[in-house]
């Protein structure tokens, strides 16, 4: 068990921290030198002595922005979750928020980004979280996320933690330069002793890196112990768990009262973090307790893993640093023999050359076609050349290997940095970018350990520190912000008791982190998705409208947006958990204002209701004239039934009549009608008499004289028209 009290086990418990940490700080230290020290990607044994020239290609450094670049593009997106005990959705959102006020007020952006870019290069870096008061003349303090510069040279943990977050670490130092004047003035009692690893500086690591602390400077060390203490926990009757402690013990009297006791009470051990400053030789100053439950010191670390029980880590560089100086040097060599091989030679005799040496010397000049030369038939043909750069070609085929060394040891590809040289297909850059992408999703991983864990700290501290009555700002995502007062009372309706709003301190919740687009990124999409939705369902650009307005950037959108919310909400259409606390205040307003106007009348209430009065007077008097005339209708129609009943039995005797005389004259009708056919039988029977008789005279006739055809054949026609006639007669007759 480590006495943390005992200042010599300390500096023994720091001194074997930096041991077991060498290589990897040794390795970091070079990294860094490498990108950002001049002469860094030369080894150091090639020295300028030699009068060789060392140029220097860098590919790494480009490397190193590539992958920078994309986190720092990156939104790390923490999401706070209710998790058990008194936790609640809306407390989830107001941590979310502060969270993201105090990342805001912290300028986290900048720290993350910086700290991510030199945990790329070297493999480690971070931050730590501090609580500040807000200012001189306040006893309210603030959570803020500080940076901790030249980390890899400053910080060391526990080596038995074995977390990549290091959450489970016991304790942490960070050592600090202080200059001693003002070492002086805050310590008038110390040595003025600096801390020292076993090699007799913390920074000696890069003894050859061309910047260094000033000479006069102090190192002091800062430990961060935890330290478990002894607590008693309550169960009350309602169901709460409560710690005693002075805040219980103020209350536990009124809880009496209302009849909420003690139901069991148990022990278990609280962890507080403990920070102490120390020398060389002595403590500074004595224990001071934090709010942190965990050592409030972030690491970040490339590569992570556990090898043979020992943490290793790695940024970028280290595998790039050896490509890079056989480019550099094989590309140095090549310009080397370049420059220092001897130009071209033209060999001639004096008689080849007599009269035209002029124009000989100025072969390298002039710009005439043909150049003359005498004929040497000692020397027959044209004069001969010699010499000439020649420059090894193996110098080149090795920059080029080591060029393609070092991207695909660093796992990126041309189309990754931009570059397209075989001018692939769309389809073709995007699966080699997602093949880079492999190569370096394990850093943006690490940031999000880091992250995840900083904002896991920040929630276990929030209810000790914003433990009182104050006015915070809850920063949303798109930048708008609401105020919220904290820890407030307010009377429970149902209960009719005092009860703690927003009260960060109840409660468990889940910390998640993510990373993803640019917010500014995710906007453009949210309007893209939106008109793309709207095409298929116009329903959601008239619903979605505000939203969309302020995912837009163009000046005044927001204004527009605004409008558009404030239509919504009028009409209705802004769901209750989506309001914000004003327009839920507002809400509320109009209620109570319509129960007000209800138990007083205002004066145009008084007007109304008389206006109702005067309506309802005349829907009297209407209701009265209808009566009347409902009255006057009803002995009306009696009256028309008295006449329609004689009507109908004047009708009835009528009609009686009616059918005896239509009955007469319907046999009078026929009674004329067998007269009148009797009268044309008689007359067709008088007609078929004469008609007899003459047919007989007329046969008595032909019966003298001969007569010719025609006659007979006209008596024969006559005769069978006789027969006809008696026919017809007689079936009249029958």
């Amino acid at each position: 068990m480590v006495d943390f009290a005992d200042h010599q086990e300390v500096v023994t418990l720091f001194n074997e921290a930096q041991r077991v940490e060498t290589d990897n700080r040794s390795r970091a230290a070079d990294a860094h030198s490498f990108i950002d020290d001049p002469s860094g990607q030369w080894e150091t044994n090639f020295t300028t002595d030699d009068k060789k020239p060392r140029y220097t290609f860098d590919l790494v450094t480009p490397i190193v922005e590539q992958i920078a670049g994309e986190m720092e593009q990156a939104d790390f997106d923490i999401r706070i979750k209710p998790a058990g005990g008194e936790a609640t959705k809306d407390d989830a959102q107001l941590i979310d928020g502060m969270i993201r006020n105090i990342e805001n007020i912290s300028g986290a952006s900048d720290i993350f980004n910086a700290a991510g870019r030199s945990m790329v290069t070297s493999g480690i870096d971070g931050w730590r979280v501090e609580q500040r008061f807000v200012d001189h003349n306040s006893f309210d303090q603030d959570l803020v996320i500080a940076p901790l510069l030249d980390f890899a040279n400053r910080v060391w943990f526990d080596p038995n933690a074995r977390k990549q977050d290091k959450s489970d670490a016991k304790y942490c130092f960070v050592i600090q330069p202080i200059g001693k004047e003002e070492y002086k003035e805050k310590f008038p009692d110390g040595s003025e002793q600096s801390v020292s690893g076993n090699s007799g500086s913390i920074c000696s690591t890069d003894s050859n890196a061309d910047w260094g602390y000033k000479p006069d400077d102090i190192f002091i060390g800062q430990i961060y112990f935890k330290k478990e203490v002894k607590r008693d926990i309550h169960l009350l009757s309602d169901g709460r768990v409560v710690e005693d402690d002075e805040d219980f013990a103020q209350i536990k009297d009124d809880l009496a009262l209302n009849g909420i006791v003690v139901e069991q009470t148990r022990s278990r051990p609280k962890i507080v973090v403990v920070s102490r400053l120390f020398d060389a030789n002595d403590w500074l100053i004595g224990e001071e307790d934090t709010v942190f439950s965990w050592i409030p010191v972030i690491p970040v670390y490339g590569n992570y893993k556990i090898n043979r029980n020992k943490t290793m880590y790695r940024g970028v560089v280290q595998k790039l640093m050896d490509p890079q100086r056989v480019m550099n040097y094989s590309l140095s060599r090549e310009i080397e023999e370049g420059a220092l091989a001897p130009r071209a030679k033209f060999w001639m005799t004096t008689k080849q050359v007599a009269g035209f040496e002029d124009t000989i010397q100025t072969l390298n000049t002039n710009a005439d076609p043909v150049q003359l030369y005498n004929f040497d038939s000692d020397v027959p043909g044209i004069p001969g050349t010699t010499g000439g750069a020649t420059v090894n070609p193996g110098l080149r085929t090795i920059s080029l290997a080591m060029k393609d060394m070092i991207s695909f040891s660093a796992g990126l590809f041309a189309a990754n940095m931009g570059d397209n040289p075989g001018l692939q297909s769309g389809i073709a850059i995007e699966r080699l970018q997602n093949k880079g992408d492999t190569g370096t999703v394990n850093y943006f991983q690490s940031q999000e350990i880091g992250i995840c864990h900083t904002a896991r700290i920040i929630v276990d501290a929030l209810g000790r520190v914003y433990d009182t009555k104050r006015m915070s700002r809850i920063l949303q995502e798109d930048g708008s912000f609401d105020m919220k007062m904290l820890n407030d009372m307010e009377l429970d309706q149902e209960t009719g008791e005092l009860v703690k709003v927003n009260d960060l301190s109840k409660g468990k919740y889940d910390v998640t982190c993510s990373a993803g687009p640019s917010f500014q990124n995710r906007q453009q999409e949210a309007v893209q998705g939106i008109v793309e939705a709207s095409s298929v369902n116009p329903e959601i650009s008239l619903v979605g409208s505000d939203i969309l307005m302020k995912n837009m950037t163009f000046p005044g959108s927001e204004q527009i947006g605004d409008r558009l919310r404030a239509q919504l909400f009028d009409q209705g259409m802004i769901p209750v958990d989506q309001m914000t606390d004003e327009e839920k205040e507002e809400m509320l307003e109009a209620q109570a204002a319509r129960e007000a106007q209800g138990d007083q009348p205002t004066p145009d209430q008084m007007i109304g209701e008389a206006e109702l009065i005067k309506a309802q007077n005349e829907q009297d008097k209407t209701q009265i004239s209808v009566q009347e005339k409902s009255q006057n209708i009803l002995l009306a129609q009696n009256r028309e039934r008295r006449e329609d009943a004689k009507f109908r039995e004047s009708v009835r005797s009528g009609a009686a009549t009616f059918a005896q005389t239509e009955q007469q004259n319907q046999f009078e009708r026929i009674a004329a009608t067998q007269k009148q056919q009797s009268v044309d039988q008689q007359a067709l029977l008088d007609s078929v008499k004469t008609m007899a008789e003459t047919l007989k005279l007329i046969q008595e006739a032909a019966q003298g004289p001969v007569v010719g055809p025609g006659f007979v054949q006209n008596v024969k026609e006559q005769s069978d028209l006789v027969t006809d006639a008696q026919d017809a007669l007689e079936r009249g007759g029958s």
